[in-house]
This record gives structure tokens, C-alpha cells and sequence, in this order.
């Protein structure tokens, strides 16, 4: 567990220098997922969206990608993507 604790805290160290990273935003979304932390994985999801989305938002054919994050009762989540 220490070193996925390790990785977390690099990507979010990585994210403080430069919040809209888009790699960093996904790897630590991934470290996150891999660690169970599906409420904190599906924040970062949400901003790397709304990060890239107002960067997407002059590009007359760029794809556009909305998701859903579900936690169950028993904090299992599940992360959809919805469509392009």
C-alpha cells in the first residue's frame, strides 16, 4: 500500500504545480481506482471533463464525453462513460 500511497502523492504534488495536467489528472484517477478511493477518482474525472471541455469547447469537431459516477451502499462505485 505504500507505494500506491507514494504514486498518489506524486501525481497530486504533479497536479499542484499544474492543476489542468491531463496526464496527471488520468494517472491519478487510475492510482485512485487502483487504491479504491472511487469518490476521490471520480472528482478527478469530473475535472479533468471540465478542464478539457472548455479547451475542446472552439473545436468545431471534437469529440465530447460526459459520465456518470455511481457509488453503491456498500462504497463500490462504477464510472460510465455516456457517449461521445
Amino acid at each position: 500500500m505504500e507505494n500506491a500511497q507514494n504514486r498518489i502523492d506524486y501525481f497530486e504534488r504533479m497536479l499542484a504545480d499544474n492543476p489542468q495536467n491531463p496526464t496527471g489528472l488520468l494517472a491519478l484517477a487510475n492510482e485512485y481506482k487502483k487504491a479504491g478511493r472511487d469518490e476521490d477518482e471520480a472528482a478527478v474525472l469530473k475535472r479533468y471533463v471540465e478542464a478539457h471541455e472548455r479547451e475542446r469547447s472552439g473545436r468545431q469537431h471534437a469529440p465530447r464525453f460526459t459520465f456518470r459516477a455511481r457509488l453503491n451502499g456498500d462504497g463500490a462505485g462504477k464510472i460510465e462513460l455516456l457517449g461521445a
